[in-house]
């Protein structure tokens, strides 16, 4: 823009430039008389504040230009139609599903690589951790969060030394909400945005409404509300014949929701080098669990409160960022099976994080050094009406046994050192601390056995034949129970590195390891109990469980070019190969307590290594009137199955006359799937026309008991989707979702309920 022209410029960073007149002395007035101003600084929003950019599906530029497997879903893409849950957004990420084996829940259930569950993947909503579980069939870590104010999803598929890494076995999905900047329109001191939206396939309601106002340069304010209600789907063609516990007259049972939310944000720069803000996000749901046979009514409640702050005086050695949060999440269930049990799920977290970056210059480069900790504590509770039957046994452990109370802390510290030397090459190593507790008690039950105390005996015979017997006399002791308390803790030192070169401009290759460690969590540690109301006395807590350590290795390559064909085109790619080894996977197996004389279900850590390795692509070519993308995956896992138990009574027997694990299933994530997007824009980009197309391979679990019941075959899911600008202000989107209305089952979902069948949707975006 600047080439031809008597202005000279350098990039200072790879997002910041200097403008200024190309002169030989510092004369303050030019030859003609004009004033020569002072060099001017220009910054872009390619920060990792930008809510898009021209990456695959709206992806902000920063995104390839971090040498790193990191994705991001813009506000673009979450503003889109269609989407029954929010973790329909995530369906498109390379790397990344969501677990549908809970799908009558509406939380999401991160799969990251193949990793899910109790923490192995870190989900926040603006940094603040949401680590609520329900231990079930299936997954059990969901985040219940609400699409309507989602700014951008950011996905890091591993772990490193940096703030919300503490704790994740691999990587972290940080759901960030929505800005006062995001609703006020530039130069304006207040603003507003209405969102309404319906469609078929029981899609009867989805809308928001925001507004924000800015008192000062210096303090703002934003609030929304929103509201979501859905019924029954339908699913696509399926075979007549099926059989299924979760679909009736072709409608998936408790597939609805409704919902409730609200935002309420104040942003305040007391300082043109400080900034703060005050969060509170709240998410209110109302739904169901069914099957044919009974139906369990569901209420989910998510209140989450942040405030962080930002300094960054004029000092290369400050720049300084915080955060405290507090979470809490509950479940109120009313599970009906003889009798109605009223039972309440809840996980309280709190915590923070504090970090700085200092900046050196040298002769061969700069060096930065990003220091920091954090810190949080998890405490769940369970409440549960207790059932005594005849023989003693409380049946509320069914509940609240399969989801234990207890305390779990993790601290941690890093250290990172980047090196970047010109604009070619930059080497960081870090390093970090983690450091667990986990405390809680819970109750396990043996098995009463009758006692004999006279065996049976004839009292009269004729003719040496007994003709009349006194019965056998036994007693029947109380049903044995101990409690079982556990207080442990652990730590790891966790080092990680990255090496990236530019040879180009607009290619950025990379290679970086990372370890990883991952405690036990309360569940996994204190799990007791067994199935509610048909067999509660099952499971055995295994204070012995050892974490999961993992090893990360990537080689990656950013691309990230403009002017390609036309001068007005882009390309961005982000490519990763990846190989990771974990040690001491949690599963579940079967051990031996020896003063209960009895086999229990119970977690264990397996033997033998368990690796996930494969490739990611996201890809996009823009050329204005014209786009296309692509997001591929491609993941091999080898799952160790085998164990040696070593519980409460350091003895081990078989299960079922192997050491092999017993999960209800250990998931598998599908070996190859891609997205394939692409179309139009016309009239003057006012109209956006555009199809997508997913590709699904089959997926086949082979370990655990209930392994058949979440098979899925390959399936092609067609979406039609678009847009018209009728003025800057008011949009209609639209969007036919399965166009073919094909019958599949999703991957990482159950048998019992199928994929949506056809389903048309339309909303109305109005700005004022």
């Amino acid at each position: 823009m600047l080439a031809g022209t008597d202005i000279s410029y350098r990039f200072t960073s790879n997002r910041a430039a200097v403008i200024g007149v190309a002169q030989e002395s510092g004369e303050a007035v030019a030859g003609d008389g004009t004033t020569v101003l002072a060099p001017i600084m220009v910054t872009g929003d390619s920060s990792r504040n930008a809510n898009g950019g021209a990456g695959f599906q709206g992806t902000p530029d920063w995104v390839y230009e971090e040498p790193s497997s990191v994705s991001v879903i813009s506000r673009q893409a979450a503003q889109g139609p269609g989407a029954r849950n929010a973790r329909d957004l995530l369906d498109n990420v390379a790397g990344v599903m969501t677990n549908r084996s809970e799908g009558q829940n509406p939380g999401v259930q991160v799969n990251i690589r193949g990793l899910q569950d109790n923490n192995r993947v870190a989900t926040m909503i603006d940094g603040a951790r949401q680590n609520f579980q329900r231990g079930g069939h299936g997954g059990s870590q969901q985040v219940y969060v609400d699409q309507s104010f989602i700014r951008t999803v950011e996905v890091e598929k591993t772990s490193g030394a940096g703030v919300g890494g503490a704790g994740s076995l691999g990587g972290s999905v940080n759901f960030r909400t929505l800005t006062a900047d995001d609703i006020i329109q530039p130069g304006e001191t207040w603003g507003g945005e209405f969102t309404a939206g319906s469609g078929s396939n029981a899609f009867y309601f989805d809308g928001n409404l925001l507004g924000a106002y800015r008192f000062s340069d210096d303090f703002s304010v934003l609030a929304g509300v929103s509201r979501k209600r859905l019924g029954n789907y339908k699913t696509g063609e399926l075979p007549d014949n099926l059989l299924s516990g979760g679909v009736v007259g072709g409608e998936v049972l408790s597939s609805g929701y409704e919902s409730f939310g609200s935002l309420l944000k104040f942003e305040a720069a007391p300082a043109d080098d400080f900034k703060l803000d005050l969060n509170w996000l709240r998410y209110d749901i109302d739904s169901s669990l069914a099957t044919v046979y009974q139906s369990n009514d569901q209420r989910y409640l998510t209140n989450t409160v942040t405030s962080s702050f930002s300094w960054d005086p004029d000092s290369d050695l400050v720049d300084m960022k915080g955060r405290i949060w507090l979470n809490t999440t509950d479940n109120d269930e009313l599970r009906r099976y003889n009798i109605v049990d009223p039972v309440s799920y809840g996980m309280k977290s709190f915590g923070g994080s504090l970090e700085n970056t200092s900046r050196f210059d040298l002769p061969a480069g700069t060096i930065s050094l990003n220091y920091g900790v954090e810190a949080y504590r998890d405490i769940g509770k369970t409440d549960a009406i207790a059932r005594l039957d005849d023989d003693g046994v409380d049946g509320s452990y069914g509940y609240k046994g399969m989801n234990p109370s207890g305390r779990f802390d993790m601290a941690s510290g890093f250290l990172n050192a980047t090196f970047e030397h010109d604009d070619w090459l930059m080497v960081r190593g870090g390093l970090r601390y983690d450091r667990y507790s986990l405390s809680g008690s819970t109750q396990l039950t043996g098995v009463s056995v009758p006692v004999l105390i006279s065996p049976r005996t004839c009292i009269r015979s004729i003719r040496g034949r007994c003709v009349e017997w006194q019965e056998a006399v036994y007693e029947i002791p109380q049903t044995p129970n101990t409690m079982v308390d556990v207080d442990k803790s652990g730590g790891a030192w966790l080092p990680s590195a990255t090496i990236a070169v530019k040879p180009l401009d607009w290619f950025q290759p990379f290679v970086t390891y990372s370890e990883s460690y991952r405690p036990p969590s309360v569940l996994e540690t204190l799990m007791s109990g067994g199935h509610p109301n048909v067999a509660p006395v099952d499971n055995m807590p295994n204070p012995n469980l050892l974490p999961e350590t993992g090893r990360t290795w990537e080689i990656g390559a950013n691309i990230s070019r403009d002017g390609v064909l036309t001068a007005d085109d882009n390309i961005r790619i982000k490519a990763v190969w990846f190989h990771r080894n974990i040690e001491n996977y949690i599963s579940m197996g079967r051990g031996y307590y020896a003063p209960f004389e009895r086999l229990y279900w119970t977690n264990v850590n397996l033997d033998g290594t368990t690796r996930m390795r494969g490739l990611e692509m996201e890809a996009s070519y823009d050329a204005g009137t014209a786009y296309a993308g692509l997001s591929y995956t491609r993941t091999n896992t080898d799952l160790a199955d085998t164990y040696l138990y070593n519980g409460p009574t350091g003895i081990g027997l078989p299960s079922q006359g192997e050491n092999t694990a017993a999960p209800s299933v250990l998931f598998v994530v599908p070996k190859q799937r891609f997205t394939v997007d692409a179309g139009l824009r016309l009239f003057d980009e006012r109209l956006v026309i555009g199809g997508r197309m997913t590709y699904v391979e089959e997926t086949t679990p082979t370990i655990g008991q209930l392994a058949n019941s979440y098979t899925s075959e390959s399936y092609r899911l067609y979406d039609v989707y678009g847009s018209y600008a009728f003025n800057e202000n008011t949009n209609l989107r639209f969007a036919v979702n399965n166009i073919t209305d094909e019958g599949y089952w999703p991957a990482l979902g159950t048998r019992d309920l199928p994929g949506p069948g056809r389903t048309f949707t339309a909303s109305l975006n109005v700005k004022f």
